[in-house]
């Protein structure tokens, strides 16, 4: 293919899933932008842009710019996974707003952004009282690993609360969001790795079908029951459709949203000027959060197959072709960001970031991700007294993923306070 000459020779480095460009892979696309915005991998047969603009124009062409691909599994079934299930079985991502095209996507997400609106109502106040009883179990220890003892806690609870799961239920929410982002993210998982992913969507599957069928017999003020109740009003969603969704919604709404808590933490303690502002200033926060979703953003990337023959910027996207949008480098561009590698907790015109994609591709749960970043954030600076890393906290470390490269861990430290003697 011709047009796979397009590229700079200074990218052929350029590896999404090798450990070091995981940890940060924005020098080499910072050259990228400037050299070479559209280039081909031709490791994983990937076309790859890196321009906001361009990443913009991909969001508003949804015809040329199939979804089909964005959440499929780079990793084959194993013989285990076929004897369970067949060849045939597909990862239940078919009918989700995120693999979705036009004309049915917008119909369906319109009607899962108005069930998600109506399930919202009381989300502050339970989410509050979710995070000071996790912070009460660890607070006088001094010394945690944020993201299993919090980040992930907190955002598997509110998922799980959400939808209609019970705490128990929810214990394996964790795992198969992992499951998910391996799968589709790599494709360099050992084959037992694999195998084990795959093992686990089948049981989600199974664990979200059986929700359904027990929502539609005992309905509750959760989302299935509100998505249930749509459906009985004549709302054109099949029980596919629901089951698929609300999947998407737990990989989607836990780890994204365990790795932007982290991040956070992460960002702040490393720039202690700033975190002592937004100690000091809480109207900065939500400005702030911003600021750290365009710089740490939760999902890396994402997948469009080519319908047709499209040029951009000079390069021809051949149709067939596989097209990774680069989100992170996009919110990075210096076209938009000045000193973009840089925090700038009050960054005027932070909030410009496709951290949650955009136009009709912009995340439905984007409301609630910013409501836990938020009250997390709150109930830290007010629960844990000089925060900082732990003496033991070490380099970051993430999961194997181009999509979604999950943080393992962050360590923290704290000044625990003397407890009141009893009168």
């Amino acid at each position: 293919m011709k047009t796979k000459s397009a590229r700079c020779p200074h990218l052929e480095a350029f590896d999404p899933l090798e450990p070091a460009q995981i940890a940060n892979p924005y020098p080499i696309l910072a050259i990228a932008r400037q050299e070479q915005p559209i280039f081909y991998m031709e490791k994983y047969d990937l076309w790859v842009i890196t321009r906001r603009e361009d990443v913009l124009a991909v969001y508003k062409d949804m015809v040329s710019f199939s979804n089909g691909i964005a959440q499929q599994p780079l990793s084959p079934k194993t013989q285990a996974v076929i004897d369970k299930v067949g060849e045939d079985w597909p990862l239940p991502v078919d009918g989700s707003i995120n693999t979705l095209d036009p004309p049915r996507h917008l119909p369906l997400k319109r009607l899962l952004v108005s069930v998600f609106q109506r399930a919202l109502p009381g989300m502050d106040v339970w989410l509050k009282a979710r995070l000071n009883g996790l912070v009460d179990g660890f607070v006088d220890q001094g010394t945690i690993d944020l993201v299993p003892s919090f980040s992930w806690p907190v955002t598997v609870g509110t998922v799980a609360h959400l939808i209609g799961a019970d705490d128990k239920e929810a214990e394996r929410f964790k795992e198969w969001a992992e499951n998910w982002f391996e799968l589709v993210g790599s494709t360099q998982l050992p084959p037992e790795r694999a195998e084990a992913c795959w093992m686990g969507f089948i049981d989600f599957e199974r664990w979200m079908y059986g929700l359904l069928e027990k929502r539609r017999r005992q309905p509750q003020h959760d989302l299935m029951s509100k998505v249930i109740e749509a459906q009985s009003a004549g709302a054109d969603i099949t029980d596919r459709e629901v089951v698929t969704n609300l999947i998407g919604m737990v990989a989607a709404g836990t780890d994204t949203t365990a790795n932007m808590i982290g991040q956070m933490v992460y960002v702040l303690l490393s720039d202690p000027e700033q975190f002592r502002l937004i100690r000091e200033r809480p109207e900065l926060r939500p400005q702030m959060i911003e600021e750290v979703l365009r710089l740490r953003l939760p999902v890396r990337g994402v997948m469009r197959t080519m319908t047709r023959d499209v040029e951009l910027r000079g390069v021809t996207l051949p149709k067939g072709a596989n097209v990774y949008i680069h989100l992170g480098s996009a919110c990075r561009d210096e076209a938009l960001f000045t000193d973009p590698d840089e925090f700038q907790a009050t960054r005027p015109n932070a909030h410009k970031h496709t951290a949650f994609g955009a136009l009709n591709r912009a995340c439905v749960g984007a409301p609630l991700a910013r409501l836990e970043i938020a009250t997390a954030l709150d109930v830290l600076i007010e629960r844990l007294p000089g925060l900082r890393f732990a003496p033991d906290q070490g380099p970051l470390r993430y999961t194997e993923s181009m999509i979604v490269p999950s943080l393992r861990s962050l360590r923290v430290s704290w000044d625990v306070r003397a407890k009141s003697a009893v009168q």
